[in-house]
Parts: structure tokens; sequence; C-alpha cells
């Protein structure tokens, strides 16, 4: 059988799907749900100082085939709860703690309460589309001088892997790759929701209850492979550090899964299509990935990483 098995910086797993943040990951029993399925790894909810409501609604909508649309608000326990979580629970899988916080002095608060807690690796949420109700500002995923003030501080505190997540709604993803690394990220996480906003034309308002929103689901794949792509050529050019690239974007089976890591991935998340095929979905799609790996000859995943940049490699 093909060797489905990821080895990076915090994360030891059997195969190389995630839960994504923001799906089922909010609290022990739910991470458990997640962590007996054929998941390999698990990502919390995003976690902030201070525990935080949903927004009003509707919260999540499936506006048309493959696309689904949210605007949550970044609901979590907060820290000092989420904390007790990680401290007191042991999963039967490996977790990366997603975090945020409205500034680098609280990213840093939530990391070192995670870290003490005994969190094995961090995920920087730092490209939310809409952590502020009704925002159009600029998030901290798109201003490269807010990206490495927070990564610097986080890594100066805390002593554990760190992910910074980056967003898509930027002009030049390798840009932000590049402050987040140079400042002491380990790895990359990308993307997150693409900014969204769809009409109630009988309402005559938008149909998600914080007007603006994020948009993710199968649609959004193509453009998450794009901007993949993008960094491991900017990585393969020596533009950036070669380190682990965390994928999601509309996965929905195996072969979604080789398209990210032929284009450079080392393991991606999965969330919309839990939507649908609930946790199951997690077994399906490691089997049809390591089918998909014994018909074409490929041992391992390293075996495929990358083969399709070779034709993208001349592009200026």
């Amino acid at each position: 059988m093909a060797d489905l098995g990821v080895e990076i910086p915090g994360l030891s797993m059997a195969n190389p799907l995630m839960l994504a943040s923001g799906i089922q990951g909010g609290n022990a029993a739910a991470l458990h749900r997640v962590a007996s399925s054929g998941a390999g790894g698990l990502v919390s909810k995003s976690i902030g100082p201070v525990p935080r409501e949903m927004y009003p609604g509707p919260v999540c909508v499936e506006a048309m085939d493959s696309v689904i649309l949210n605007a949550m608000g970044l609901p979590n326990p907060g820290a000092d709860k989420f904390a007790e979580v990680v401290r007191g629970e042991e999963f039967a899988k490996p977790m990366l703690v997603s975090i945020f916080g409205g500034d680098a002095e609280g990213y840093v608060e939530v990391a070192e309460k995670m870290a003490d807690a005994g969190a094995s690796c961090l995920e920087l949420n730092l490209s939310c589309p809409h952590a502020k109700p009704g925002s159009r500002s600029l998030i901290i995923g798109q201003q490269p001088e807010l990206i490495r003030e927070v990564v610097a501080a986080v890594r100066a505190a805390v002593d554990i892997p760190i992910y910074a997540k980056l967003s898509p709604n930027t002009t030049n993803i390798v840009v932000e790759a590049e402050a987040a690394l140079s400042a002491g990220a380990d790895g990359l996480a990308l993307i997150n929701t693409v900014s969204a906003i769809e009409v109630d034309p009988f309402a005559g308002r938008p149909i998600i209850g914080n007007l603006l929103c994020g948009m993710s689901g199968p649609a959004i794949r193509p453009i998450a492979q794009r901007k993949v792509a993008e960094i491991s050529l900017a990585m393969l050019r020596g533009e950036l550090p070669n380190v682990p690239i965390l994928a999601m974007g509309g996965i929905m089976t195996g072969l979604d899964v080789a398209r990210f890591i032929m284009l450079g991935a080392s393991a991606v998340q999965i969330g919309s299509a839990l939507i649908w095929d609930d946790v199951d979905v997690f077994q399906g799609i490691a089997d049809e990935l390591s089918s998909f790996m014994e018909q074409n000859g490929y041992d391992d995943l390293a075996s495929m990483r990358g083969i399709a940049l070779d034709s993208l490699e001349g592009l200026s």
C-alpha cells in the first residue's frame, strides 16, 4: 500500500488529511469525534483572547452549487477555556491550535496560553475576511508589515512550531509569505476564504447576516491551487525558504488532495466537504488517495510532491 504518512514540524500524521479550522473544532467532544475518523490531524477553531459569540444569522449559506458563503464571526470559547481542553484532553490525532488576536499582543497572549497548556504547534489566523462586523478595512494578512510584527512577536514568545495562515485576497501572496517566513514562521497554511457577497433579490439585501462574507467550497479550489503554486514556485526559485505548506480550499476527493500535493503541499485541510458528508468524508478521501497512488505508481507522498510544478518553472 502507498505510504500516506506526513512528518512536518509539530505534526506526525498517518495521512495528510486535516480538519480545517472553523469546522467542528470548538470543543473536546467535537474534536474527539473527528479524531476517531479517518483524518490524519486536527485543527481547532480559531481561539482568541476572550470568548466571542457568533454573528447574527444567517451565518452560513449554500448559495449555489459548490459555493458556501459564511461569516461566522470567529465564535470561540476564549483562550482560558480552550487551554483547559488542550491541557486536559488527549486526542487520538495530533492537533494544530488555530489562534487570532486583534494585534500582536493579543496573538502572543493566546499563543503563550496554548503553549503552556501543552499545544504542539500553532496556526496563526492572519487572514479571516470578516473578523469585524461589516468591516471593509484591511486585515492583518493583507499588510506585510503587520504579518511580520505578529509572527515575530509569537516566535519570540513560544518555542513550538507556528504556521501562518494566509489570505487569497491580496495582489501577490508571495509578499505576505515572505513577511511571515522572514519573521520566523515554520510553515504556511493557505488559503482562507475568498471575499464575497451575495444578494437576495426578493429581500433587496445581502443574504448573510454580516452582509460581507467569505466564500469556500469546491468552486474556490482552482484559486487555492493557484496560490499554492505561486508559493511553491517561489520556493523553487529561492525567493522563499522551503517550508511545509498546509493547503486548503474546496477539497472533496482524493484526486483533489493529489492535485495539491503535486503543486507542492505537504498536507491539506478539509472543511466544506463535512457539510455534505460529515466526518466520514476523511476515510473516503484517504481511501481514494491511496488507490490513486497505487494505480499510478506513487509509493509515498514525496514521490508525487511538486511534480505539477515542472511545467510551470519557466513562467515569469
